[in-house]
């Protein structure tokens, strides 16, 4: 059938970006394809099939800046070489030459626009000189007008707008096409959790009977923990918050929890791969995240029956029905997202009945629209 390559500089168990690149690695080599992953290490990825290639181009050390740029120097030193070698070349990192792109991180520019919105100005300055989004911001300019790009797949309806907004590509040439989820694989932690919540509960020493709403993101800022950690003060005092993730400065969030007297109520897990217990045990989930182009996470939340709280500026969204959470209008408004937090609060939610509503999001079913649109621009 011949040859693909798929560009993902990393791995990791815990990313969704990883997720789908694995998914997509799989998807290609089932229909035929032999499958090249261009990546700066080897290390992590698991075994997807014996026809698939892991080709390792090592980047500088040192900072994102110098990772990102000797990257894509060294991806497009290859490609130059052996481009005719490939039907599709399907981008999942910022670098300048591919065939098609799936826009998985969203509009770089698009979140820096967000942010700039909430940061000092001497925070807005910094963004302008730091490298790292300089450079960033350059080479996803050079892949949406690059003449070799045949299609780019948006998560969200929100990045597609921001990818035309800012860079003027043609919109048809963008699909836009929401993340996945195992729908099925949840089914039975899903009824699990309705049938046994308290036992789960008291494994992991949780208390049966408190309110627990679930966090679950890293890069705490961006997310939007602390509005919710804030938020979470104007609640009845039995009601908690559960974290799941990590952050660099960790320990100022621990020391925000102190000064808002939430000792003993917000509980801090790090990065964990058994996520799902923790969909089992809360109540709702809550993402008042300052720019997420569709979080799995949150759709993971539905998926496992969870009112969810979130923001216009995460494009999952874009997929919850009234009856199934709450949207805040207002980026970074802490008593917005009080304000929603206690309506997920308030109300008896019909977990089957929100679980269902994103049955359509199955991650098989999702991930071979992308495929097979990729395959058929190859022919």
């Amino acid at each position: 059938m011949g040859r693909i390559a798929i560009i993902k500089r990393n791995y990791t168990p815990y990313g969704g970006g990883e997720k789908y690149a694995l998914g997509t690695v799989e998807a290609f080599s089932r229909r035929g394809f032999r499958v090249d992953v261009l990546t700066s290490t080897r290390q992590g990825w698991p075994r997807a099939a014996e026809d698939v290639c892991y080709i390792q181009f090592p980047v500088i050390r040192g900072s994102k800046f110098t990772e990102i740029v000797s990257f894509n120097q060294r991806i497009n030193g290859y490609l130059a070489e052996n481009w005719e070698a490939y039907k599709c070349v399907l981008g999942m990192e910022t670098t300048t030459r591919q065939t098609h792109i799936r826009a998985g991180g969203g509009c770089h520019r698009g979140w820096l626009e967000r942010r700039r919105k909430y940061r000092s100005s001497a925070k807005n300055w910094s963004f302008k000189v730091n490298p790292r989004h300089v450079a960033t911001n350059i080479l996803e300019e050079r892949a949406f007008k690059n003449q070799s790009l045949k299609r780019v797949f948006a998560n969200s309806r929100m990045v597609k707008e921001e990818i035309i907004r800012y860079y003027g590509v043609d919109e048809r040439k963008i699909e836009v096409t929401h993340n996945g989820v195992e729908w099925d694989e949840f089914s039975e932690s899903f009824e699990e959790a309705r049938d046994r919540r308290n036992e789960l509960r008291r494994k992991m020493d949780l208390d049966p009977d408190r309110f627990y709403f679930l966090f679950v993101g890293s890069g705490f800022e961006r997310k939007g923990l602390k509005e919710a950690m804030i938020a979470l003060q104007t609640l009845p005092k039995d009601v908690a918050l559960l974290v799941v993730g990590k952050d660099r400065k960790q320990k100022r969030y621990f020391g925000l929890g102190e000064k808002l007297k939430l000792r003993n109520r917000v509980v801090f897990y790090g990065p964990r791969v058994d996520v799902i217990k923790f969909y089992q045990v809360a109540d709702c989930f809550v993402l008042p995240t300052t720019y997420d182009p569709f979080s799995n996470a949150a759709l993971e939340a539905l998926a496992m029956g969870l009112f969810t709280v979130t923001t216009t500026a995460n494009g999952c969204a874009e997929v919850i029905q009234d009856f199934a959470g709450a949207i805040i209008q207002e980026i970074g408004d802490v008593d917005a997202v009080a304000e929603a937090m206690w309506r997920g609060l308030s109300s008896e939610h019909p977990r089957r009945r929100i679980r269902e509503s994103v049955k359509h999001l199955t991650f098989e079913n999702q991930l071979d629209k992308m495929v097979e649109m990729c395959i058929k621009d190859t022919k």
